[in-house]
Parts: structure tokens; C-alpha cells; sequence
């Protein structure tokens, strides 16, 4: 018995100095996910029917474990579970493709629901009750399956030409693996299917560089006549409308009976139009975050009521653009992102004497009584700019302010810091420019 523990704590041990490591090595990197295609032109009839089949058992699993009276006791090694046939009757029916580690995964993504859940729940408790949440729903398509480790439950072979999955005798040929650097690290991964394609989304880990940035800092202003104006100047313009093909297509599905093959083969490509629709815009949106976010080291934006303007008369326009996704990545991606208040009078506020003054939406450029004038969007742009470098300079001055005195009851050199509220050190320093 004392050599089994004395083993056990040596396992620990090299267990928890690996983790040590693992986390020490990840601040020095930065997590990307690449998607690759498995290449269905190359699919047999047989790899088709395994890969259908695996996700078939996935959804038969994941209704089987939300059924259970405890999910978190269930044992992930039985294969034999219980299915709902056509007629709603219970059926026995054996899982013979899905591995142990994803039958694991579908147990986890389960009780990370249920927790977020009850942590939601516990938030609405004491306040108005505005979202029903209830249980967690049985599921008609499971659409991804997560494969937690490389080498284990997914791996690459012949450079990146093809797939092995965990449990499968089979290879499977896929496109898209050019793009992963060759330093990435691989860690887990998600076998998605979607319009009858299947997908492997890739999590890796690649090494951090220091940006250097041409410029400083940009202002940018959000609208629907032109979609970014930057400070600089540079105006983009993005609408996305419906093209003929997916309006040709939805006419042609409100024809079809519904629940017929037709119907669902009409639906599937009208499923398809939308997701090319989709990928545009997310191609452009990238496109444009990365330009900005690699130039400009501070990025300055007001905080626009942008789901106003789409429950609003603009919906259509805000649906078209991409303002929420833009607005979202930059929040996320810059080095240093700041957001203007939303109540600041950027369209009003004259930049050269500081009166404000109100302009019709159809007038484009911006007048002022004492002789100034410039395009509305670019001045407005420019004004956010300004207010946001004066926020980040009472930012670096409150992180730099300490007030440090000598307490009189020790009479001696123990120095108290005194704590303040962040109102209070705003208020201090902005009465000290103003004197």
C-alpha cells in the first residue's frame, strides 16, 4: 500500500509540473481555429454511410443521456442505448462507430450546459423575469462533435492530406490544410457537418510576434449613408443584399409541399445560398478589422445603439452592413480599444470652437457659424478621436496617481495609502486641469 501511494504522489506530481508548464508556455502564444473540408468527391459509399453514421449515433446518445433520471452518474463505456423509432416506441439500438473519447465529449458539452444554466438562473433570481429558461431540449440534428485530443482522437496524415478519426479503419481525404503554419501546435478539434458537407474545425496554438503599428491611434464613426468613415479620411461602404439566385430559391420553397423531398431539397439550397451569403460577409469583415487593427494601435469608437437602429426604421441597412460583427471584432482584437460615450454630440460638436449644432441626416457636410466646414462623417470621426484620447489620458493618470501619507497615530515612517473610489479620482483630476 505505501508503494502505491508513494507512486500515485510521483504521478501527481509530474502531472501537475506538466500543466505548470503547459500554462507558463501558453502566455507565450495565441490561439487560432482553421477550418478544413473533407473532400466529398473522394468519399466512397462506405466513408459517406461512417460518417453519417456517426453523427447519427452522436444525436442518438445525446437524447439517450437527457433522458436519464442523474446525467452526471451516466457511464459513458455502455454502447447499448435507448432510441425513439418512427413510431415513438423504445428501441434498443447499439452504438458501433462512436468512439469512447467522443461519447465522453457529448456527456461534457451536457453538463457545461446544464451549468451555465443554473448559473443563469441564479443571476435572474431577484430580478424582473424577462427569459424563460427551462430544462435543456432533445435534439433532431447534432451537427458537432468535439474531438478533444491530437494524436488520440483525430489525427493528420501525409502531410495534411488526410484524416484519421479514433475507431475508424478508414482515411479521409481533405482540402484547406495549406493555410495552418507549420509551427502550429494542434490541440482539440470539432468534426461539424453542415448542407450535407463535413467540416473539421482545428485549434492551434502558434507563437506571439510584437506588432509594430504605422500609426498611433483612429477614430472611427459608424453609419448607414457610409458604414466606417476613419479619421484619416478613408471612407468604407458594405451591403450585403440577397442576389437573384436565393430570391429565386425562396419563391420557389414556398411552392413546395411542406415536409415533402422536395421541399427539403429546396431548403437545403436555400440553406446553401445563405451560408455563401454568410461567408462573404464574414470574408470582408475580417478583411477590414485586420487593416484597421494592424495599422492603428489605439482604436476609438463611440458606443453605438446599434441594435436600436436595426429594431428601427434601418433594419434592412443594418442587416445588410456589418456593423455589430466590426464593431464586436475590434472590441476584441486591438491593442488598445476605447469606447466614447454614447451620448457624446460627435455630429454637433463644432472641433474649432466648440459649439454645437444640429444638421438634417440628408445634409453631408458640416457647418459652423465661426467658418468652419468639412464632410459630417470625417468630422465626426475626428471629434471621437479626440474625446477618446482625453479618456485614455485620465486612464494613465488614475493608474499612475497614488496618494500616500504618514498616519500621525504610529508617529512613524508607515506610510497608509488612501483608498478612493474611481468617481472620486476622476473628479480630482479633472478639477485639477480645469484650475
Amino acid at each position: 500500500m505505501l508503494v502505491k501511494g508513494l507512486f500515485f504522489m510521483y504521478k501527481m506530481n509530474s502531472w501537475i509540473e506538466k500543466v505548470n508548464k503547459t500554462r507558463l508556455k501558453r502566455k507565450t502564444q495565441k490561439c487560432n481555429t482553421f477550418e478544413l473540408k473533407i473532400d466529398k468527391s473522394h468519399l466512397s459509399a462506405e466513408k459517406l454511410q461512417y460518417l453519417r453514421r456517426l453523427f447519427l449515433e452522436a444525436k442518438w446518445l445525446y437524447n439517450h443521456i437527457l433522458s436519464t433520471e442523474n446525467i452526471f452518474d451516466f457511464d459513458t463505456k455502455t454502447k447499448t442505448i435507448i432510441v425513439l423509432d418512427k413510431d415513438r416506441e423504445k428501441e434498443e439500438r447499439e452504438l458501433k462507430v462512436l468512439s469512447s473519447q467522443m461519447r465522453q465529449a457529448i456527456k461534457q458539452k451536457i453538463e457545461y450546459a446544464i451549468k451555465s444554466l443554473s448559473a443563469k438562473k441564479k443571476k435572474q433570481q431577484g430580478k424582473r423575469k424577462r427569459f424563460r429558461m427551462g430544462r435543456l431540449k432533445f435534439t433532431s440534428n447534432y451537427k458537432a462533435i468535439v474531438l478533444n485530443q491530437y494524436n488520440k482522437t483525430y489525427r493528420f496524415f501525409d502531410d495534411g492530406k488526410r484524416l484519421k478519426l479514433q475507431g475508424c479503419k478508414y482515411k479521409f481525404r481533405i482540402n484547406g490544410f495549406d493555410q495552418i503554419p507549420k509551427e502550429a501546435e494542434f490541440t482539440s478539434a470539432t468534426l461539424c457537418t453542415r448542407h450535407n458537407d463535413f467540416y473539421l474545425k482545428v485549434t492551434c496554438y502558434l507563437p506571439k510576434e510584437e506588432k509594430e503599428f504605422d500609426e498611433e491611434s483612429t477614430g472611427i464613426d459608424f453609419g448607414l449613408a457610409t458604414t466606417l468613415t476613419l479619421s484619416n479620411g478613408d471612407k468604407i461602404n458594405l451591403k450585403y443584399r440577397e442576389n437573384k439566385r436565393l430570391r429565386k430559391s425562396s419563391r420557389r420553397l414556398k411552392k413546395r409541399v411542406k415536409g415533402s423531398k422536395n421541399y427539403f431539397k429546396m431548403k437545403n439550397q436555400v440553406n446553401k445560398e445563405y451560408h455563401k451569403l454568410t461567408n462573404r460577409k464574414k470574408d470582408k469583415k475580417n478583411k477590414i478589422v485586420s487593416k484597421i487593427v494592424n495599422k492603428y494601435k489605439i482604436v476609438i469608437v463611440q458606443d453605438e445603439n446599434i441594435k436600436g437602429w436595426h429594431s428601427g426604421l434601418y433594419g434592412r441597412s443594418v442587416q445588410q452592413s456589418l456593423l455589430g460583427g466590426i464593431m464586436r471584432d475590434l472590441e476584441r482584437k486591438s491593442h488598445t480599444f476605447i469606447k466614447v460615450d454614447r451620448f457624446f454630440p460627435s455630429t454637433q460638436l463644432c472641433p474649432k470652437c466648440g459649439k454645437k449644432n444640429k444638421h438634417h441626416v440628408s445634409v453631408r457636410t458640416y457647418s459652423c457659424s465661426c467658418g468652419f466646414t468639412e464632410d459630417r462623417d470625417i468630422k465626426a470621426a475626428r471629434c471621437i478621436e479626440t474625446e477618446g484620447l482625453k479618456e485614455l489620458k485620465i486612464r494613465e493618470g488614475l493608474t499612475k496617481f497614488t496618494l500616500v501619507e504618514i498616519d500621525p497615530l504610529l508617529n512613524s515612517s508607515h506610510t497608509v495609502k488612501q483608498v478612493r473610489s474611481l468617481k472620486q479620482e476622476t473628479f480630482l483630476l479633472k478639477s485639477k486641469s480645469s484650475s
